[in-house]
């Protein structure tokens, strides 16, 4: 698939997901767009019991391993839990920013009216609020970290049924020159990028079979992946390709290209499975000239990796350096996240090529290199 198809196909889907709005728990809008739009595509998909979806198009040799991208639907926020004088009781989900824990700041209600839990007969309502109170949790509460804390936010309007999630007042999504700007690049883009591969896969046989899994509630400890890991989701050769915007690093910056990710906080990943996303770069830089690509261990949060890792499966990695990571703007302020626009278009790219390789054993040029005999030189150390 030509890369401008690619790019315009990932960006359709980022947009679609950013009006979408999630947080750990309350993905079920986000999933059940991305299984609608791997259904039109042709592909395989189903929901696993805890919510996590799988699209993927089979390969043509049945015992060949699979080549599986995984990225999240959540994205950190708060859960309204208990209506108080007029207020929400809400508890933090995920890694908050400090400055969601400041009076004043700006959030939305995400209220279900009508259709009792029938996605296509209901609507979703954006109701404003803001924090009014840090709610205490102990006398050391100020050490207390923000993932921990629950805050009082007043509502513009009464919302009804409890609990509900409850999101920043960020844009959705913002295309400004060569920027990305969202409330929820972490992960929506990684969740885009994936769909635009699956798409690009779904014409383009290969041994292994290449998967797309959506998980959920990553922000609160991995725990669609980990389920999923546990479970066999993924049959156990796969190789597993964790699919993030991460934190911006020395080393893995913004607009320089997608990171090839080398592990997290808290794996090393596998050198046979980076393979994969080593010799797309190869192949595209072979084929386009110069792409932009970083490689990095990117050290400065876990992702889904390192849950399948623990399972025995072979990971590895790709990001997008990320800017105001987890919506923490300057000076404790919240803040919409943002990406180089050419570090997401490429990472789609990179991750189509890559699946072009499901099912074999790509070695990189560079271990071509190594594993070449050095005929000469080993005649000198033989003699001298």
């Amino acid at each position: 698939m030509d890369p401008r198809e690619i790019r315009e196909i990932a960006l359709l889907a980022l947009a679609a997901l950013g009006r979408l709005p999630s947080a750990p728990y309350y993905e079920r809008r986000g999933a059940a767009y991305v299984r609608s739009l791997c259904e039109q595509m042709g592909l395989d998909v189903h929901t696993d019991r805890w919510g996590n979806v799988i699209a993927f198009r089979p390969g043509t040799t049945p015992d060949a391993p699979g080549l599986a991208f995984v990225a999240h639907l959540d994205h950190p926020g708060f859960e309204a839990v208990e209506e108080r004088d007029g207020n929400l009781v809400c508890k933090a989900l995920g890694g908050i920013p400090v400055g969601a824990l400041t009076k004043g700041a700006k959030v939305q209600v995400l209220v279900e009216a009508a259709g009792e839990g029938d996605l296509s007969n209901s609507t979703l309502i954006r109701v404003p609020g803001e924090v009014v109170a840090v709610l205490p949790v102990s006398e050391d509460a100020h050490d207390t970290p923000p993932r921990d804390r629950s805050v009082l936010i007043r509502p513009s309007h009464p919302v009804g049924r409890l609990p509900c999630a409850v999101v920043f007042d960020l844009p959705d999504f913002d295309l400004d020159h060569e920027t990305l700007r969202m409330r929820a690049l972490d992960d929506l883009a990684g969740c885009a990028a994936t769909i635009a591969a699956l798409k690009s896969a779904a014409g383009t046989p290969t041994p292994g079979a290449v998967y797309g899994l959506f998980t959920r509630a990553e922000e609160t400890g991995l725990i669609g992946a980990r389920l999923a890991a546990e479970d066999g989701l993924l049959p156990r050769n796969t190789v597993v390709v964790s699919v993030e915007s991460s934190r911006a690093l020395p080393g893995a910056e913004i607009g320089k290209g997608p990171v090839i990710r080398t592990g997290d906080a808290r794996t090393t990943f596998d050198r046979r499975a980076e393979a994969h996303l080593l010799v797309a770069r190869e192949r595209l830089t072979a084929r386009d000239g110069a792409f932009p690509c970083q490689r990095q261990l990117m050290s400065g949060g876990s992702c889904e990796a390192s849950a399948f890792s623990a399972f025995g499966y072979p990971v590895t990695g790709m990001a997008f350096p990320l800017g105001n990571y987890h919506n923490a703007g300057p000076e404790n302020t919240i803040a919409a996240e943002y990406i180089a626009l050419s570090d997401f278009a490429g990472g789609a790219v990179l991750l189509a090529e890559a699946a072009t390789l499901a099912g074999t054993s790509p070695v990189g040029a560079s271990e071509s290199r190594l594993r070449q005999r050095p005929e000469e030189e080993s005649r000198r150390l033989a003699t001298e």
